[in-house]
């Protein structure tokens, strides 16, 4: 065989991008490039020879499509725009956002951003107070993207992102438990009727984060929060980016500690309607189920080895909490 074999999925080198591609970016002398996490994306901290780090992000093909970056790089220099914290798209010396790179499964495209300075919030000193401010933050987040528009499509966080999309990679998973199958399809056409029946047209929508966790945010020395990671995030019902935070605190066994707080604080930057806060443990629901399919989606490249029945059986107790609690 005198061809390189096929890959669906490659760890680019990081001497190789800090020689080839980082220096496209006009950042001078890199001292440092390694490989910082996998996940979702393929992510490289940078350090530059003045000290400052910046974080190269090669997309994988199978999960981003160009015009899915260029909406959130969009949204990036929206936020910049508005002096909102978050981080700050480098360009290229000839003024582009991204670059492609030849990798061995195809395509990639990477983008280069800034830090967003300080630690990473933690609720271990005085969660109330930590959530509050967090919910202040989103808040403000909000109102920095109104008014936000992009010329590139990307998904939309709707009910086909939520529950038809998830059902489709799920279902070859249990096609062995046939009663958790059927539970699973019941759970996601209740959890349907009952969003449409808010009425779900009537329900506030805009940009949305998508990861809002609680986490996905650094404390500067001034305190205040600057979101990182916007890869899950698109046009969608606000109440989600609400939901997330509080399907973090349920996982986390802190909903007493920091829901209300969180709530109270985005309540002290933006209004929100009743019906949009009733619509929030709809949405965790949502999140149970967009989480599973999320990772039998990219069971192709992550593998199968973790999609036993042990994580079945835990991800559906808690789906059936989920049901129990809000459905």
């Amino acid at each position: 065989m005198n061809r390189s074999f096929p890959a669906i999925s490659s760890i680019l080198s990081p001497q190789a991008l800090a020689h080839d591609i980082v220096p496209e970016f006009g950042l001078g002398t890199v001292t440092d490039c390694r490989f910082f996490s996998g996940g979702f994306n393929h992510t490289y901290r940078l350090t530059a020879s003045d000290g400052q780090i910046f974080y190269l992000r090669a997309y994988r093909p199978s999960w981003r499509t160009l015009a899915d970056i260029q909406y959130e790089l969009d949204v990036l220099d929206h936020l910049e725009q508005k002096g909102f914290p978050a981080p700050r798209v480098v360009p290229t010396k000839a003024g582009q956002r991204y670059c492609a790179v030849p990798a061995i499964e195809g395509t990639r495209y990477v983008a280069l951003f800034t830090e967003v300075p300080g630690p990473e919030t933690s609720y271990e000193q005085d969660p109330e107070k930590v959530a509050r401010q967090y919910g202040q933050a989103v808040g403000q987040m909000h109102n920095a993207l109104e008014g936000f528009g992009s010329s590139h499509n990307r998904f939309h966080k709707d009910l086909d992102h939520f529950i038809d999309k998830p059902l489709r990679y799920v279902e070859p998973f249990l096609t062995h438990r046939h009663e958790d199958w059927a539970f699973v399809q019941q759970f996601a056409e209740t959890l349907r009727q009952r969003i449409l029946a808010m009425p779900a047209d009537v329900l506030e929508q805009g940009v949305c984060h998508g990861d809002l966790q609680g986490y996905h945010a650094n404390v500067a020395s001034d305190g205040r929060l600057g979101f990182f990671d916007f890869d899950c995030g698109g046009y969608g019902y606000r109440a989600y980016d609400l939901a997330v935070f509080l399907w973090c605190c349920r996982l986390e066994d802190a909903v007493e500690a920091r829901w209300q707080p969180f709530l109270d604080g985005y309540r002290d930057t933006r209004s929100i309607r009743d019906l949009d806060v009733q619509a929030v443990p709809l949405f965790v629901c949502a999140r149970y189920l967009w989480h599973m399919g999320v990772h039998t989606q990219n069971s192709p490249d992550w593998g199968i080895g973790f999609l036993g029945d042990k994580y079945f059986d835990t991800h559906l107790k808690r789906l059936r909490q989920a049901a129990d609690d809000y459905l």
